[in-house]
């Protein structure tokens, strides 16, 4: 049941539901969640039954503006479904104590997909969310397939389920459905004839394949009794690199589009240089880290093309992962030429929390950060990249004053896009 807890004055339903009504159909459409909501609601005329104090209510309207501005206690209008895998190389599993309690949740739900672009394993799909999947042309959808063979993929996760990816993988794609896929490398697991397998099998799915990932799996220091697993050497990550290009050369000559990307994680391992940014063409998988590096690069020398020279002084401090090491220094000495008041100060943050081997920005805790910089001096701002916060406290609950309070100076957060990085620091230049 989903109720309503806000109607919005420009809501063509202001006046008529009430805070509490529970929502039962659309148009004489059982609403089950919100992707019931989101499909049924698409019509102009709309007739909303509801129940209000035990007694059933019909309303009609007429949705002229595309916003129906309703809020409802619960943003699925349903229970989520959780993971039933135990994959050998999940994240979660991996993680320490008395971090954020969101974190420990570990979600499969491939609505969330649609709405939010988390990646699914299908596993606990039953036929009829199948039948829906159809119906309702939930697409895109984001795929974690790992493994294209089936035994291999039950070895991954744990779950007998999982054998059957590539029987959905073909009617959804004949249902139309948009599938973005990810594959999460292990050595030993799903790399060599395995990977080139699955990318073999993936390719033959485009156009509803439209691009795959594949990223190494990311390993902490707290796997005391979890399946061992190794990271890629440097010329491991190169191999790789060569395998997925090779396929994703022949996708090119054959679809004009590549399919199949690796993270930029692979590139910084192994010293290869990045592609170029139209190496990558939609960017579908950037949020996967894929082609984030190449993005930035082109977007924040873009930016400082375009900027005035200010001789304004300012000293500023930033924070980041290790992965950006090789590719900020050049962007701050660009910036310079057009801000020649600024000193820059780059901290790239050690990974003690996890551990030395997750070099990612989005991973850099407050105690980290705090630890590491303790009595340097900061300058005017501490600038920290979005991406490590959410409503400003980092993955170990450690708040953005938590940082102030403890170092002395005070914290910016700025967007972690190449455009957005740029204004920022001209902003706090102009500003200071």
């Amino acid at each position: 049941m989903a109720f309503i807890t806000e109607i919005s004055k420009n809501s063509p339903f202001y006046g008529k539901l009430k805070n509490g009504d529970i929502l039962v159909s659309v148009n004489g459409k059982k609403i089950n969640d919100i992707l019931d909501y989101m499909y049924h609601t698409a019509a102009d005329k709309l007739s909303f039954c509801v129940i209000r104090d035990g007694k059933e209510y019909v309303f009609t309207a007429v949705n002229k503006s595309g916003s129906l501005g309703l809020t409802f206690d619960s943003f699925l209008m349903d229970t989520h479904k959780s993971c039933k895998n135990k994959c050998v190389f999940c994240f979660i599993d991996q993680l320490p104590k008395n971090m954020r309690d969101t974190m420990y949740y570990k979600d499969d739900d491939f609505r969330l997909s649609l709405l939010q672009g988390n990646y699914v394993t299908l596993t606990n799909l039953t036929p009829e969310e199948a039948d829906r999947i159809c119906d309702l042309r939930v697409s895109p959808l984001n795929v974690s397939v790992h493994a294209t063979d089936g035994d291999v993929r039950v070895r991954m996760m744990k779950n007998p389920n999982a054998k059957n990816i590539m029987q959905l993988l073909y009617r959804f794609a004949d249902a139309k459905i948009n599938l973005r896929c990810q594959i999460v490398l292990c050595k030993g697991f799903n790399d060599g004839e395995i990977l080139k397998k699955s990318l073999e099998d993936l390719k033959s799915l485009y156009p509803a394949v439209s691009s795959v990932s594949i990223v190494p799996v990311g390993l902490t220091k707290f796997r005391d009794g979890l399946e061992p697993l190794e990271t890629f050497t440097p010329e491991e990550c190169a191999e790789v690199i060569k395998t997925v290009d090779a396929v994703g050369d022949k996708c090119e000559e054959e679809y004009g589009t590549r399919i199949f990307y690796c993270s930029d994680e692979f590139y910084v391992t192994s010293k290869t240089p990045l592609p170029p940014y139209d190496f990558y063409g939609e960017f579908e998988q950037i949020e996967n880290g894929v082609g984030m590096l190449s993005s930035y690069i082109d977007e924040f020398d873009t930016a400082v093309d375009g900027f005035d020279i200010c001789e304004k002084k300012c000293t500023l401090s930033f924070v980041s992962g290790m992965i950006l090491s090789t590719v900020l220094p050049e962007r701050f000495r660009k910036i310079s030429e057009k801000l020649p008041g600024l000193t820059a100060d780059l901290h790239f943050i050690k990974n003690d929390y996890f551990g030395e081997k997750i070099t990612v920005t989005g991973l850099i805790t407050g105690t980290d950060i705090i630890s590491q910089l303790k009595g340097k001096p900061l300058g005017d701002v501490l600038v920290l990249p979005n991406a490590m916060l959410r409503d400003d406290r980092f993955l170990d609950d450690v708040s953005v004053s938590d940082v102030e309070n403890a170092l002395g100076v005070r914290a910016f957060a700025m967007p972690c896009d190449g455009y957005g990085s740029a204004e920022t620091i001209r902003n706090l230049v102009i500003n200071s």
